[in-house]
């Protein structure tokens, strides 16, 4: 296991009072994170294999899993005596089916039906099969991960300093001549060195890729005058800290350089404001309204937040963002990826909220890096 028991109890019962205010006989779980979060059980075979969970409103999950991940149930579940194995050739529907039959579930089920794993082949079937109410709830059930324990956030933490050393292994290969390839491999093996548990060191890019986000390395040669974008990524348990920077080859323009800075500026700002009970929309509006007024673009629709921890692939955030029109207060435990990028100038931590405010759980030094 990841964690002690009693951290998976604490998150069983928040499930089962979840159940209780909305009046639910059982939770069907489909999204790989929350079956992990709810139960321990984790593998790399979520994207080939199909798991899911049955809660109760009261007593322990079953875990439905294939055969083939035994090992990893053994290995990572909390509840080891609460499972369903289901073999190669059985479809999904009749997986879930036969699951739900063993359960004898009845009533009110509540399932998480934004999941990309609850396709409309499986409920169409499930809810031809069993006399059950199903109650779609969308994402609903993704805010029982919003609020970290100190464990998850300790290991955010182990994840935060493993992207200073990437950053620092990222700047030192910049030079002209180097291949995007290059700062690839410096990045990744000193994530590895620093104790992040993938070797994919994230969205890296020179050149006029580097002006735009998501761009993947490829063998471009690094030249004078270019910028180059790394936005390291590590996890920690698969609990994520990400960082962004913009690194400038060369003779470098004034504007740009003070443009960044006041960048920095206008996130430290924000940052400023936020703690437990702020409403989103403070922040938001800081970041939304500065960058414009600085000039350098007419407008500036991104989001400005959005929630990290625990993710798998394909998922890549939390599914709680701050947009221009998001409408709740932080809370203390929220783990966010609060960012600028405009442009090609980018800056970004990852922070959890406090009671009093903040902490950056990625610390790399926040000036632009001239090379």
């Amino acid at each position: 296991m990841w964690f002690d028991i009693a951290e998976y109890q604490s998150r069983l019962e928040n499930a089962q009072k979840y159940m209780a205010r909305h009046e639910l006989d059982y939770l069907l779980v489909f999204e790989p994170e929350l079956v992990t979060y709810l139960t321990g059980f984790y593998t790399l075979g979520y994207g080939t294999s199909f798991q899911c969970v049955l809660v109760p409103s009261s007593g322990l999950p079953l875990t439905v899993l294939r055969k083939a991940e035994q090992f990893h149930f053994n290995d990572t579940a909390a509840w080891l005596d609460k499972y369903l194995l289901w073999y190669d050739g059985e479809s999904a529907p009749d997986v879930v089916i036969r699951a739900m039959a063993e359960l004898s579930v009845k009533g009110r089920v509540g399932f998480d039906g934004a999941s990309w794993r609850a396709t409309t082949t499986i409920m169409d079937r499930v809810r031809g099969a069993i006399r059950a109410s199903f109650i779609d709830l969308g994402t609903q059930l993704d805010s029982l991960r919003f609020i970290k324990s100190q464990a998850e956030i300790a290991y955010m933490r182990e994840a935060g300093k493993a992207v200073s050393l990437m950053h620092e292994a990222g700047i030192r290969a910049v030079s002209p001549g180097a291949t995007e390839r290059d700062l690839m491999i410096a990045t990744a093996s000193a994530g590895l060195r620093g104790g992040s548990d993938q070797a994919e060191p994230g969205p890296l890019a020179s050149g006029e890729r580097a002006y735009h986000i998501h761009s993947c390395f490829q063998d471009r040669v690094i030249s004078h005058d270019d910028l180059v974008f790394l936005e390291m990524c590590a996890h920690k348990k698969n609990y994520h800290a990400r960082c962004m920077r913009t690194i400038v080859v060369g003779q470098h323009d004034d504007r740009m350089v003070d443009t960044y800075r006041r960048f920095v500026d206008i996130q430290d700002e924000a940052l400023a404001t936020i703690r437990a009970g702020v409403h989103c929309s403070v922040p938001d509006r800081i970041v939304r309204e500065g960058v414009v007024k600085t000039g350098w673009v007419d407008q500036y629709p991104n989001k400005t937040f959005y929630g990290i921890g625990m993710m798998f692939w394909p998922n890549t955030y939390e599914k709680l963002e701050v947009t221009h029109n998001a409408d709740f207060h932080f809370e203390a435990g929220m783990t966010f990826h609060a960012y600028i990028s405009a442009r090609g100038l980018n800056i970004s931590e990852s922070i959890v909220i406090t009671d009093r405010g903040h902490e950056r759980l990625t610390t790399f030094d926040r000036g632009i890096i001239l090379k």
